[in-house]
């Protein structure tokens, strides 16, 4: 699970990039290239894979980044080259000027080369130039469907809703769709990471330097033993979640994306909100930014399946392989 010396600098190159200000799409998508890392070389990308996007996920989510790269990332890599429109479209989403988002679980259907339904909470859809929609299992992508941005608990990204009423589409990904549902999970799980590690530092530094009765809070054996539990479950978390992408690809992801999902989101859900109770006072404050990383934590806590639904569909696959 350790990471190679290249990925470490990928990781350490992409913090340091989000930690300075000024930066944008044009120059995350053009410095970095982060939305060109797990696309093939042949199409445009850089050939890593599901891991270094993933550690580039987990530095978005500790900088709260307000850009589509996980939607874009999961779309581009939820296509089959094999297919057209899917060679034709991945140069496009590898470069970052075109932006992806994927539509699932929405009742869709498929008429010829067009797509009726609607699909709910797509995550940066209403910036998307192009949506992956999940119709009876096989994904299409359109950029003409009638999208509609939704309010959100999370203010530092869009969510929308997707109406398709015979709107033309390409297939990009025969049976693809399972698959993308999984990836999403995966990539939720590594930016949940990223917001809780991010969290949970925050509230360290607090209690090193914040006194009282004239020591550190971190002295008091109390605050270290919630600081420590929280550590433990952030440490599984991760692990869940790296382990996840480095078998993407392989039967076993099925289970481990979901299962990844679950800790992942579960813990950051738990690190960010005993984080604000942790900071005391300033923790509830509008200008302290512990709120931000709550909002973001509950937002993925829910999106693509909450904890319940997540353990209905792990039940169901592993009943599946009895």
């Amino acid at each position: 699970m350790e990471f190679s010396a290249e990925q470490l600098a990928l990781r350490d190159s992409v913090r340091e990039f989000l930690a300075s200000p000024g930066y944008s799409w044009s120059r995350l998508t053009g410095e970095l290239g982060l939305t060109a890392l797990a696309v093939p070389e042949e199409h445009g990308g850089f050939g890593a894979g599901p891991v270094e996007a993933g550690i580039a996920l987990e530095e978005a989510g500790a900088a709260l980044l307000a850009a589509p790269l996980l939607s874009t990332t999961v779309a581009a890599l939820s296509l089959d080259p094999a297919q057209p429109a899917a060679a034709e479209l991945l140069p496009a989403l590898a470069a970052g000027t075109t932006i992806g988002a994927v539509a699932l679980g929405g009742p869709v259907a498929r008429a010829g080369s067009a797509l009726h339904g609607r699909v709910e909470h797509v995550l940066d859809g209403d910036a998307a130039d192009v949506l992956i929609v999940d119709a009876g299992g096989d994904l299409y992508a359109t950029g003409a469907a009638e999208v509609r941005s939704t309010p959100t608990l999370d203010g530092t990204r869009g969510q929308a809703t997707v109406h398709l009423s015979g709107t033309p589409a390409r297939l990009v990904a025969p049976g693809g769709a399972a698959r993308a549902r999984d990836l999403l999970h995966a990539a939720l799980a590594a930016e949940s990471v990223g917001v809780a590690r991010a969290a949970l530092d925050l509230t360290i530094e607090h209690l090193h330097t914040r006194q009282q009765f004239g020591v550190p809070l971190a002295t008091f054996q109390a605050l270290r033993h919630r600081v420590a539990d929280l550590y433990v479950q952030l440490e599984q978390a991760t692990s869940t979640a790296r382990y996840a992408l480095r078998v993407a690809g392989t039967p076993e992801f099925a289970l481990a994306a979901p299962l990844a999902k679950l800790a992942a989101t579960e813990a950051a859900y738990a690190v960010t909100k005993e984080a604000i109770q942790l900071l005391g006072g300033i923790g509830f404050t509008w200008e302290h930014r512990a709120h931000r990383y709550l909002k973001r934590a509950t937002a993925n806590h829910l999106l693509a399946g909450d904890p319940a639904a997540l353990r209905r569909l792990l039940l169901a696959r592993v009943y599946s392989r009895l």
